[in-house]
């Protein structure tokens, strides 16, 4: 086809864009008496294709639109059959919606401002609480930035519905054919278990690439998760919903859209001291994901922990067991921990799960290799060993990795090193506040393991998982005790943040 064909009542003008099936025309209908208003046919010939399921995907497409009624998604205006020069083709008539996608946005050298990614984002989960308030919701399935219109007035239009699934056809058919961009689909997508949350997962994604100009596969992970800890200035608005849409289990994506959207324009109430505390903790357990194996638990059991803290009034005993790994040492003023790297890890039999999983990997890979596939498909397998290797990094790091606690007049200092990483933490000794024995959110055969958190400020620190109760409530006592004492010191003359 070229400019000039006539398709059905309609006038080619040019190619908007290809993809593998179907083209996308800027178009105008040859009915002189009609509105001149652009138009985009999208049109899917059938002798490009070996499989009835673009041809479904695209029919699908066709039906959602025409159900559909939202001023940020394109209008349906009809669909037809048609034939050109002995081709059949399928066509999709909508609105023509006038700006750039996202992607091609950033690729022009252009830069978001954050202000301005909140507002999109905010426009993006209105979209989505639409959808998910459908009977059956509807699932897009390909929230990434190619997806996105730029408008000229600085709003956005969600496009491309051809990879749109609804909710029941997800619980009937778990294993449906795998949809998405690498880099903004989560992981339960990948398995064919798409639900709404999934689009949480694709517009959070969207909402890291403006603010990197980077796709988010390429960016370091920790724990199946994008790391955002190099993002140091955004907004605590937007830091809190990314890092619920971004998690990997889409249980803990506990923010709505509709919540989202009120968080991001300043709407929705205040959290309390409180929930800000309980925030600033759930952020620490998603570090700490890095330093030791996690097995979640229910909510119900973070309630009864929680009670347990409470009432626990431990017996402090006088000295470390005689066995002890622990290095305690007076500074003079101050006091030094270290805590040795294991020979064991809780869970070093759960270890042949990433090494099975990086085989699969690898099998993938080398079959699309060989069988000469297109170079999607060894491609699409990128994110995976990412995965793989972030496992075998957060099984391999407690055996790996020490960590010491310098209190001294200055603050408090972590430093954790070893094989895979170094890293070190630092607190005004102004923000040091009580430590205390808790429950982590690490279960070992159905029992909650214990952790010392010192209070540094509206956050956290946590030290000695895994060592016995003896040691922790000793650490207990002399790190209260060694912080009581440099507090009460005269301040130092300077202080390097």
């Amino acid at each position: 086809m070229k400019p000039g064909d006539s398709v059905g009542p309609y006038i080619l003008e040019r190619r908007l864009g290809k993809g593998v099936t179907a083209s996308t025309w800027l178009a105008k209908r040859t009915d002189s008496s009609a509105p001149v208003t652009p138009l985009v046919l999208k049109i899917f010939d059938i002798a490009e294709t070996d499989s009835w399921k673009p041809l479904d995907q695209f029919k699908r497409e066709a039906d959602t639109l025409r159900a559909l009624n939202h001023p940020s998604i394109p209008r349906y205006i009809e669909s037809f059959d048609a034939t050109v020069e002995e081709h059949m083709l399928f066509v999709l008539v909508m609105d023509y919606i006038e700006g750039e996608t996202v992607e091609s946005y950033i690729a022009s050298g252009k830069k978001f401002t954050e202000d301005h990614i909140e507002r999109m984002l905010a426009e993006l989960a209105d979209i989505l609480a639409y959808l998910g308030s459908l009977r059956p919701p509807i699932v897009h399935r390909d929230i990434n930035p190619r997806n996105i219109i730029l408008r000229p007035d600085g709003h956005i239009v969600l496009v491309d519905f051809s990879g749109v699934q609804d909710a029941i056809r997800t619980a009937l058919y778990p294993g449906a054919t795998l949809v998405g961009t690498a880099g903004y689909i989560p992981l339960e997508q990948v398995s064919g278990r798409a639900t709404h949350r999934s689009d949480l997962f694709g517009a959070a994604s969207t909402a890291v690439f403006m603010l990197t100009g980077r796709n988010p596969a390429d960016l370091p992970m920790r724990n199946l998760k994008i790391d955002l800890s190099g993002l140091l200035y955004i907004s605590s608005r937007l830091s809190r919903v990314l890092q619920s849409w971004l998690d990997p289990d889409p249980d803990r994506r506990s923010l709505s859209a509709s919540q989202a959207a009120a968080i991001l324009r300043g709407t929705a109430p205040e959290p309390t001291r409180e929930s800000q505390s309980d925030f600033a903790a759930d952020e620490v357990r998603l570090d700490r994901i890095a330093e030791e194996p996690l097995i979640r638990h229910s909510l119900f059991s973070d309630i009864v922990r929680t009670l347990n803290q409470e009432t626990e009034h431990p017996e402090y005993p006088s000295a470390l067991p005689s066995d002890s790994a622990l290095t305690l040492q007076d500074l003079e003023p101050g006091l030094y921990i270290k805590m040795p790297r294991r020979r064991k890890s809780a869970l070093s039999g759960l270890a042949f799960f990433p090494v099975v999983w990086l085989g699969f990997v690898f099998f993938w890979t080398s079959m699309t290799m060989r069988m000469h596939a297109p170079m999607f498909f060894p491609l699409f397998s990128i994110p995976f060993w990412i995965a793989g290797i972030a496992m075998v990094k957060s099984f391999l790091k407690p055996a790996l990795t020490e960590t010491e606690l310098f209190i001294t007049p200055d603050g408090l200092l972590k430093k954790t090193s070893g094989f895979l990483s170094n890293a070190a933490q630092q607190y005004r000794v102004t923000d040091l506040g009580a430590a205390n024995v808790r429950q982590s959110a690490i279960r070992v055969n159905n029992r909650a393991m214990k952790e010392l958190v010192i209070e540094t400020g509206t956050r956290t620190v946590s030290f000695g998982l895994g060592l016995s109760d003896r040691e922790l409530y000793y650490l207990e006592k002399r790190v209260n005790e060694e912080i009581a004492r440099v507090k009460s010191l005269p301040a130092p003359d300077t202080f390097v943040d």
